[in-house]
């Protein structure tokens, strides 16, 4: 289970994940689910579909639970493995649904396991994962992706302009505290903070984003972070 603040980078991770996963000789099978907030017997066509299988209407429950083992053996068989990544899983409502996920992982030969889950979602979700203990049991790794501190942020400032061609970091100091404090160290508040001081950053044709430009940015676009960090008048 991997969890994250909106804007934490969860699903750049899940991405980066796939690509990586894709690349490794065709070794694995992917399912990705992106909507989950679905009664669990569509989640599991869902699922069935994404692994390339035809599902009809006339499909039961019965009918799709054969369908996917027969889809995890097959795999197995050509020496693939399933892995099954379901983004915004906070969304799922009925616990129920969790409990259909945790039976898919009874799927197994003897100490070999046929699939790989993967629970991506908001704080919320390990909540919803704390009702459901047999499920909870299941997961063997948890992981939460917490925000940056300011010497992060200012890091990732820094890798951000090196990887777009800048060698010299065009923020100061005091710009990267002022960004960090309205950011809270999360990646797309950053983001969106250092693209809008750029364009201010050109439209003034300055050498360097200050902390009047960042002031300015941060008064516009998220004034209570000036208010919270006792900022306003500086």
């Amino acid at each position: 289970m991997l969890s994250g603040d909106y804007g934490s980078g969860k699903t750049l991770l899940s991405r980066t994940l796939i690509a990586k996963l894709l690349s490794e000789d065709g070794r694995y099978r992917i399912a990705l689910i992106v909507n989950p907030a679905i009664p669990k017997e569509e989640l599991l066509c869902e699922i069935a579909y994404q692994f390339g299988q035809e599902i009809t209407r006339e499909d039961k429950k019965s009918d799709l639970l054969h369908k996917l083992n027969d889809i995890f053996y097959r795999n197995m068989s050509d020496k693939k493995h399933s892995v099954i990544i379901i983004d915004e899983a906070q969304t799922i409502e009925d616990a129920s649904t969790f409990d259909e996920l945790r039976l898919l992982l009874n799927f197994q030969l003897n100490e070999v396991f046929l699939l790989t889950l993967l629970l991506i979602g908001q704080p919320e979700l390990k909540e919803l994962i704390d009702k459901v203990p047999q499920f909870k049991q299941r997961l063997a790794i948890k992981y939460h992706l917490r925000a940056f501190d300011s010497k992060e942020t200012a890091e990732y400032i820094k890798h951000r302009c090196l990887i777009a061609g800048r060698q010299d970091v065009p923020f100061s100091d005091k710009a990267a505290a002022l960004i960090y404090n309205a950011s809270g160290g999360i990646p797309r508040e950053i983001n969106n903070i250092c693209d809008l001081c750029l364009l201010i950053g050109l439209g003034e044709k300055a050498g360097l984003i200050d902390e009047e430009i960042a002031y300015q940015v941060i008064r516009d676009v998220k004034p209570e972070a000036l208010l919270s960090n006792n900022l306003v008048g500086e």
